[in-house]
């Protein structure tokens, strides 16, 4: 092996093709191109002198030398980050921070509250926001890039060495503009949605595979005119300008609904509940910075379950 070739860029690749198990959806999680990454590849397999990912038409399938050196490029990935974040920290040393990654549903409504809270009490706390899709924050957090993830509980083959802990449950809901033809419908029928564009989580995300469940459940095909995104600003602005109907998070559009921008369809989709929560690595104490915010995290979340309910307090149980 050739040491003196190996690049970061080599390992980061390696480890973002292990995570999404495809090249293409790498390269996007890294800003790159499909052959950009295939090079890389082709590079570090050069450098290891062994194969290490066996091409696949829907994908690619990681050989056992490649499950090995991935294991270690995120440790050593990990280290590495920690130990520049340490080594630029040294002049404010004393300064608490904490880094959280949160879905687009979070970053709209509960951590804005969240964080509000935490600055009246804590105001020289530096909180740095990462939004993303689950797989590529649970890979942010696991090379200690990020403290904490806020959003669904991950697929079970994202989750190893990574312990979760449930806040409340939400569902999918399907909303759309004030006035929409299906707004004032006491019950319209689910295959009226054929009718108009639908708004879907980007395809991969765990909010899109729910919705596609439920959708197949129902006997129901994707329409034709569909629009994937996970930035709400253009979804509210799509809605706005056409009859698009949006199947979005609960978290993500309550606080639009309660105001009136959003109207929910009378489409029952309880069925897509799932759980929402804190997601840590299991390895690792929080620091004093992610402790403070993990508390005002579940005190924000208690209070919008039950307003008189006590405040909880502690540490996530490892």
């Amino acid at each position: 092996m050739n040491f003196a070739r190996l690049k970061m860029r080599h390992l980061q690749c390696l480890v973002m093709v292990a995570q999404e198990r495809n090249l293409v959806r790498a390269a996007k999680a890294l800003s790159l191109t499909q052959p950009a990454v295939s090079k890389t590849v082709a590079e570090l397999e050069e450098i290891v002198g062994r194969q290490l990912l066996l091409r696949r038409r829907r994908g690619g399938e990681l050989t056992p030398a490649a499950e090995v050196l991935v294991r270690h490029a995120v440790s050593a990935l990990r280290g590495l980050r920690e130990g520049m974040g340490l080594a630029m920290d040294q002049p404010e040393a004393d300064q608490l921070r904490v880094a959280v990654g949160a879905l687009p549903n979070m970053v709209a409504n509960l951590l804005p509250e969240v964080v509000a809270t935490l600055h009246a009490s804590q105001p020289a706390l530096r909180v740095r926001v990462v939004s993303g899709t689950n797989a590529q924050l649970m890979t942010q957090l696991r090379q200690g890039e990020i403290d904490l993830v806020l959003g669904r509980l991950a697929q079970a083959s994202a989750m190893a060495d990574l312990a979760f802990e449930q806040l409340y449950s939400e569902p999918l809901l399907l909303v759309a503009r004030p006035g929409h033809p299906l707004a004032a419908r006491r019950k319209p029928p689910l295959d009226a949605l054929a009718s108009h564009p639908l708004v879907l989580p980007v395809s991969g995300t765990l909010i899109r595979h729910t919705a596609d469940a439920f959708l197949i459940a129902q006997g129901m095909a994707l329409p034709g005119r569909l629009v994937e995104a996970t930035d709400t600003s253009f979804v509210l602005g799509l809605l706005r300008r056409s009859d698009a109907v949006w199947f979005a998070p609960q978290g993500a559009v309550e606080e639009l609904i309660a105001r009136g921008e959003l109207k929910r369809l009378a489409i029952d989709t309880t069925s897509t509940e799932g759980p929402v929560g804190l997601t840590v690595r299991r390895s690792d104490a929080p620091g004093e910075g992610a402790r403070l915010l993990i508390e005002a995290i579940r005190e924000v979340a208690a209070a919008r379950k039950n307003p008189v309910a006590p405040k909880a307090s502690g540490v996530l149980n490892k």
